[in-house]
C-alpha cells in the first residue's frame, strides 16, 4: 500500500435524473437502475447498436466530479469507454469527454474534477457489440484522500449470513446464503479535515448506502471494492487536530 486511501461516498450518479438512453433502455432494465446500490438490477440497451450512450441530468450546483466506477457491465475487450459532460444537455454531441480505461467487469478511474450539470457514459465497439451493453452500478462524484495510511493489523474476513431454524427435536432448517467479504480498517493521528470528511460520510451513506474504499489510488482497477457500511463507528478525540477512527464495511454483490 503506497498511497493513501481514498474514499467516494458523495454518488451524484445516485442522485440525478435518469435520462431516455441511446439505444433506448430495454423496459425491464431502464437507465435508473445504475442509481441502485446493487449488481442483481442493471441497465440493458434494446440494441447491440454502437455507440451506445447512459445519459443523466445531475441538476444544477451538482458539485465537482473526479471519479468514475462503472460496476457489472458485460462490455467486450476493446470497447471505448468515455465520460462526457456538458452544461446543456442539448450539445452532448461537441461535450468534453474524459477517457476512461477498459478494465472487465468493475472499472474504476479517477482524474481531473470538472463541474457539469449533464453527464453521459459512452461506450464505443467497432461493428458493434456482440449482446446488448449492460452494466450493474455507476458512482459518479468525488473522493476524500485521508491524511494517514492504515494501521497495521487490519482485517479481511467472510461473514457466513445464512439464516438457521432449529425445531424443538433438533431439526436444523438452514436458507444458505453466499458469505460475503468483510474489511476493518483503523486509523490513527487523522487530521480535522479528514475527521470532517468521516462525518459527512457517515451522514451520506449510513449502513444502506454502497460507497467506494480504494487502498491505491495508482491500481484502481485491482484495490477499489464496493461496499456498505456494517456499523456506525465515529472519529475518536485524541488531542487538537488529531483522531483516530475505524471503519468497517461489507462488501456488495
Amino acid at each position: 500500500m503506497t498511497t493513501y486511501p481514498r474514499l467516494i461516498y458523495d454518488n451524484l450518479w445516485r442522485k440525478g435524473t435518469a435520462l431516455p438512453a441511446d439505444p433506448v433502455a430495454d423496459p425491464q432494465h431502464p437507465v435508473c437502475d445504475t442509481q441502485m446500490d446493487t449488481k442483481s438490477m442493471f441497465f440493458k440497451a434494446s440494441a447491440t447498436t454502437s455507440p451506445c450512450y447512459i445519459p443523466l441530468d445531475l441538476g444544477t450546483g451538482a458539485g465537482a466530479i473526479n471519479f468514475l466506477a462503472i460496476l457489472g457491465h458485460n462490455l467486450p475487450s476493446g470497447t471505448t469507454v468515455t465520460l462526457e459532460h456538458d452544461d446543456d444537455g442539448d450539445t452532448f454531441p461537441s461535450a468534453i469527454s474524459v477517457p476512461i480505461a477498459y478494465n472487465a467487469l468493475n472499472i474504476f478511474q479517477f482524474f481531473t474534477a470538472f463541474t457539469e450539470r449533464y453527464v453521459r457514459v459512452k461506450f464505443l465497439k467497432g461493428g458493434g457489440f456482440g449482446s446488448a451493453p449492460q452494466v450493474a452500478t455507476i458512482l459518479c462524484g468525488s473522493f476524500v484522500e485521508f491524511n494517514r495510511r492504515p494501521q497495521k493489523g487490519y482485517t479481511l474476513g467472510k461473514e457466513d449470513i445464512t439464516e438457521i431454524e432449529e425445531t424443538d427435536s433438533r431439526v436444523i432448517f438452514a436458507q444458505e446464503k453466499d458469505p460475503l467479504n468483510e474489511y476493518r480498517y483503523m486509523f490513527e493521528a487523522l487530521n480535522n479535515e479528514t475527521k470532517t470528511a468521516i462525518l459527512a460520510f457517515l451522514e451520506e451513506c449510513r449502513i444502506n448506502r454502497g460507497f467506494v474504499w480504494c487502498t491505491d489510488y495508482e491500481a484502481a482497477n485491482t484495490s477499489s471494492i464496493f461496499v456498505r457500511n456494517t456499523e456506525i463507528i465515529y472519529p475518536v478525540f485524541q488531542y487538537p487536530d488529531v483522531w483516530n477512527w475505524e471503519i468497517a464495511m461489507r462488501e456488495i454483490v
